[in-house]
């Protein structure tokens, strides 16, 4: 249903506005239309871009800048459908940069509300309302047909997970849209669907006696939706079987991910638990599946980008080459005007500085060779770890012929949901390297109140903690002393250098201070623990790119550059604090508003 939502609003609204005399002037231009719309569904993909390109060019040479953009958009769409989620996401960021560099209209909004549903498809909840947001942020409010789209998706992406939520955005769309809009189906589709996930069976058969009137009193009712609706009746008169078999027919109405939603509130409602529970992992093994193409893109993109580097160094080896030929021959000539003995000395110079210079060449492609092959071992490694972790224990739990106490089950599933998260942070730790719209995530309109936040991340800390070492919070500011930065972005540093902290101390104790600096307008936030400590001429290569003081330690190298990015985006600085010697002391600076 997303992907047909995202469609009507890009496309096929315009055709439906075109009057009748336009449409005898179009007709090539309709006939293209369709042919595209109609490749949009198949696995044809050189004939759908070769559509999509003809698409925009007309929109181009017509003037239509936001229907161009809506074109490129869902070229985007269809890479993710079609099992490239990573490159229709890097020509979003693409469509980004070409709008910032142009002077003609800059419609924002389309390319955010894309963006907010690619990332919904792969099940990034926080980045999909993230740009959402950013897209209500970017809509003009009195495009209410655009508003609309934004208000759909939004609720969309809280059904299932934040269902008041959903009620909110849904009632905001009702308020715009007329009974008599063909849309208004919509809004009376999210209802229903807002009330299966509340369990609420009297409100859902009123919402579908309004449905039905709606559809009688329309000319061009639609069927989509009406699936999704018929297996919910099915659960709410405790049809199950029917549901659940409704539920694996082919459907536009839920992708995946929504139909383990659909199945696991189906299960509540029977009243199995276990089976929910189930369905929630399978839920978290189909979410990360869908990453992997963006983490193995991801090193592909690398291993190019490698082979290039080659290419141009040997290129740059045969210039060097005949820069040298080119050398000795001006050498010669040079002969005839001066002297053997200086000649000599200035050819023997410019020899040295060439070698010189090829010995550092090499140095650095072998070092990047190797940082390349460490970084593939490293991913592969640390993915492999946590999955093995969850195959082996989803295979004793399901195994009918283990009898596994419901303590350790429990303990199983909370390593399974340990290790799913530890993967999701490996993707989201990628993605965070390559995505170059960093600067617009971590815009600094946050109001954080100081004590509470850190109070909370001692907390979430403290479960991983598990009582091991001492874990406090130190600080002499007032209970609501308050600043204006980005919540998420120090919230992930502070986790990462906490994390950190943990891993690499034995014993004693893990300390998270803040304290004010007046005289430059900024907080800093302090991590010291008793550890190993890290050696002072390691104190900047830390902070590169995959770079581990300890190899045996698990992690890919990439949490500190991570932290120092962020902290550099929001107008502060991370370093090591030279003068603490007994482990190691991180200081974040940030500015207070």
């Amino acid at each position: 249903m997303i992907r047909k939502i995202l469609i009507l609003s890009v496309g096929l609204f315009f055709a439906l506005i075109l009057s009748a005399k336009e449409e005898e002037k179009d007709t090539a231009f309709m006939n293209l239309y369709h042919r595209y719309y109609m490749l949009y569904d198949t696995d044809k993909k050189d004939e759908f871009y070769k559509a999509s390109k003809q698409m925009q060019e007309y929109y181009l040479k017509e003037g239509n800048i936001k229907r161009y953009y809506g074109m490129r958009m869902n070229e985007s769409m269809y890479d993710a459908e079609h099992g490239e989620a990573y490159k229709g996401i890097q020509k979003t960021y693409q469509i980004l940069d070409d709008m910032k560099d142009s002077d003609k209209e800059k419609p924002y909004h389309i390319v955010y509300t894309a963006l907010g549903s690619l990332f919904d498809s792969r099940g990034y909840y926080r980045m999909a309302m993230y740009y959402y947001n950013e897209a209500l942020d970017n809509v003009n409010p009195t495009d209410s047909f655009e508003l609309e789209n934004i208000y759909i998706q939004l609720v969309n992406v809280n059904v299932s997970r934040n269902v008041y939520e959903a009620e909110i955005w849904n009632n905001r769309l009702k308020n715009i849209l007329s009974q008599n809009s063909p849309r208004y189906k919509i809004y009376l589709i999210m209802k229903g669907q807002i009330y299966f996930f509340r369990g609420e069976k009297d409100l859902f058969f009123q919402n579908q006696k309004e449905l039905e009137e709606f559809r009688k009193g329309t000319s061009n009712y639609t069927q989509f939706g009406d699936h999704a609706l018929k297996l919910m009746e099915a659960a709410f008169n405790g049809k199950y079987n029917e549901a659940l078999s409704l539920l694996e027919q082919r459907s536009q109405d839920y992708d995946d991910l929504k139909r383990c939603d659909i199945r696991i509130q189906i299960y509540k409602m029977m009243g199995q638990k276990d089976l929910a529970m189930m369905e929630m992992d399978k839920r978290k093994d189909i979410r990360d599946s869908l990453n992997n193409d963006m983490i193995f893109n991801n090193i592909n993109e690398i291993n190019t980008a490698a082979g290039i580097a080659k290419l141009n160094e040997n290129a740059a080896k045969e210039r060097e080459r005949w820069m040298g030929v080119a050398i000795i021959l001006l050498f010669v000539v040079l002969g005839l005007f001066i002297s053997r003995s200086i000649n000599r000395q200035r050819y023997q110079k410019r020899i040295l500085k060439q070698k010189e210079e090829l010995e550092i060449a090499l140095d650095e492609a072998k070092e990047s060779e190797r940082m390349k092959n460490i970084f593939i071992r490293h991913v592969t490694h640390e993915i492999r770890t946590p999955l093995n972790i969850i195959t082996g224990y989803a295979q004793i739990i399901s195994d009918p012929n283990f009898d596994v106490a419901r303590e350790e089950q429990a303990k199983m599933f909370k390593e399974i949901d340990i290790n799913s998260t530890a993967i999701t942070g490996i993707v989201d730790g990628l993605l965070e390297i390559s995505n170059e719209e960093s600067k617009e995530r971590y815009r600094k309109n946050d109001k954080i109140v100081v004590n509470d936040f850190c109070l909370k991340i001692i907390k979430d800390m403290e479960d991983m903690n598990g009582g091991r070492l001492k874990l406090i919070y130190q600080t002499k500011l007032p209970n609501k002393y308050t600043i204006k930065s980005n919540m998420d972005g120090i919230d992930r540093i502070l986790h990462q250098l906490l994390d950190n902290a943990l891993k690499f101390t034995e014993e004693g104790s893990v300390k998270l201070s803040a304290q004010e600096n007046p005289a430059d307008g900024t907080i800093r936030f302090c991590v010291t623990d008793t550890g190993v400590g890290i050696p002072e001429e390691q104190h900047e290569q830390v902070f590169e790119h995959f770079y581990q003081v300890d190899s045996f330690k698990q992690g890919l190298g990439i949490g500190l550059s991570m932290c120092r990015k962020i902290a550099i985006l929001l107008g502060g600085s991370l370093e090591i604090d030279k003068d603490y010697h007994d482990g190691t002391r991180m200081v974040l600076t940030i500015p207070i508003k």
